[in-house]
């Protein structure tokens, strides 16, 4: 069902499979994000998910909760990196009025192509 859902809708959407068994273990490791639940049926899912949980209730504040908070934490550090980048691009454009057009760079060309890393 998953597969069919990744290769029939357009644009490709991010699926998440929930399963507590292990008949459920195709369709989890098939999905971008697994979640195994641990139950009577035994660890299977559970070991072959990316969360796994102990209960069915557990799932609203995995996908709510968390799911807020890391789109949160996304955001603030795609943020941080535009202006980051941002900040960067003024002071070389600033420094080239200050040099007097010398061509002379501000950082070292190391400084450069690591600061994103």
């Amino acid at each position: 069902m998953v597969r069919l859902v990744r290769e029939g809708v357009k644009p490709t959407p991010v699926t998440l499979s929930v399963g507590d068994g292990a008949n459920d273990v195709p369709m989890i490791q098939e999905a971008q994000v697994g979640v195994g639940i641990a139950g009577r049926e035994g660890r299977q899912a559970v070991n072959n998910s990316d969360f796994a949980i102990g209960q069915f209730s557990y799932l609203q504040r995995l996908l709510l909760v968390h799911g807020r908070w890391n789109y949160r934490r996304v955001c603030k550090f795609t943020l941080f990196t535009f202006w980051r980048n941002a900040v960067q691009v003024l002071l070389i454009f600033f420094y080239t009025f200050v040099s007097g057009y010398s061509g002379t760079s501000i950082f070292e060309d190391w400084i450069r192509l690591s600061f994103n890393f």
